[in-house]
């Protein structure tokens, strides 16, 4: 039976009212001062991902730059950003292993660049169709148990760094090293997400453990370790000043973000009120940290420096923290700080901002492309808090 004219017209109106009625079901955000230009100069990042960063070989810049289209199709109700997404998560199915892993883009497999490219499957989850789901819960599944097969979930709760390499580029044997990214991007966020959609107890286990041996890592002062011995920074190796440095400060701020993506993840997901209440009371000192060390500018890290580049998760961690732990003055102006200092062009082709006319040397892609992508996160839990962890 055909629709009538009037039933016609009543479908497109329904259609019509929906996106905004989607995008304003969102309050008023306490972080910018000057929400109209955030949200510009956001559509602006967009468009540019779009135009210029559809389809990235890296996976783990790729991923975050095509969350940020979520997020703006989200805020801004543009299919297209959406379609991108999706097309990109397609490409993303097709490159898994017959074993479970991905490879990086760069010629190696690691858990914490899988995390960030697989955190693209978790927000698309509930915007694509039936067919698509099916297909993103059993390629993060096939990728679960490869963890679990290869025993990559270590002893202290800690994930591994991933599987070493061959000359052929095949993956061989396990780092067997406790790593702090990957046991908060897979370990935090992954796992966490398949307890959230098969309710099977296992996996959300897996993720307390992760969590908790990082925060058992960490020094009084806040400040969480970065540990990963092939990359000469060796926790449990002393008194020498190089591997100390490597440890405690080269990579601060870019395990603060990681840390703090999986962390957010765990506790709006994992539906474990006392876990909760552990993780909130273990990171203030961390938050207390990182609000303390910002620099005037409103970013993280020595201008220019790498970990700089992988920073700007810190600003999605305390939105995170401000609207389900603590409201405080301190973390509605760190984040402010930041947004007033990224929506100047000419201070976002400084720090980076691909979008912004920064131009890297192919050596420094990645580093330009994870501070593009990742400030891109920022920027939309700036405009609609939570709205970049969407499940």
């Amino acid at each position: 039976m055909r629709p009538t004219t009037t039933t016609r017209l009543l479908r497109c109106f329904a259609l019509s009212i929906a996106i905004p009625a989607f995008i304003s079901a969102a309050k008023p955000s306490p972080f910018c001062d000057d929400c109209k230009v955030t949200r510009e100069y956001f559509r602006k990042l967009c468009d540019y991902i779009v135009t210029e960063r559809s389809d990235v070989q890296t996976i783990f810049t790729g991923g975050y730059f095509m969350r940020d289209l979520v997020a703006g199709y989200r805020i801004f109700g543009e299919r297209r950003y959406l379609d991108t997404a999706a097309a990109y998560a397609d490409r993303l199915l097709a490159k898994q292993s017959e074993r479970g892993y991905w490879g990086t883009g760069y010629g190696r497999i690691y858990l914490a660049d899988t995390g960030s490219a697989l955190g693209l499957f978790i927000v698309l989850y509930e915007h694509v169709d039936h067919d698509r789901r099916r297909k993103y819960l059993a390629a993060v599944q096939k990728y679960v148990d490869a963890i679990e097969r290869d025993r990559l979930v270590l002893g202290s709760g800690a994930l591994d760094v991933g599987l070493k390499t061959n000359a052929e580029g095949q993956p061989t044997v396990p780092y067997k090293e406790d790593y702090p990214i990957s046991s908060a991007l897979t370990g935090g966020e992954i796992f966490t997400w398949m307890y959230h959609v098969t309710k099977q107890e296992k996996y959300r286990v897996v993720a307390y453990n992760a969590l908790r041996w990082v925060f058992s890592t960490m020094r009084d002062d806040g400040v969480i370790p970065y540990n990963y011995p092939s990359g000469k920074a060796n926790l449990s190796k002393k008194g020498d000043m190089q591997n100390d440095r490597m440890v405690w400060q080269n990579s601060l701020y870019l395990t603060s973000a990681y840390v703090g993506e999986g962390l957010l993840s765990f506790d709006l997901y994992s539906k474990q009120p006392k876990w909760n209440r552990e993780f909130r009371l273990k990171i203030k000192p961390h938050i207390d940290y990182i609000l303390r060390t910002q620099n005037a500018n409103g970013t993280w890290a020595p201008d220019g420096n790498w970990d700089q580049k992988r920073s700007p998760g810190i600003i999605n961690l305390l939105t995170w923290y401000y609207d389900h732990v603590e409201k405080g003055p301190r973390i509605v102006e760190a984040v402010r700080r930041f947004q007033r200092f990224i929506v100047v062009p000419e201070n976002g082709k400084a720090f980076g901002m691909e979008n912004d006319g920064a131009v890297p040397a192919a050596s420094e892609r990645v580093a330009y492309d994870c501070v593009t992508g990742l400030t891109g996160r920022a920027l939309a839990d700036i405009l609609q808090p939570g709205v970049d962890a969407s499940w």
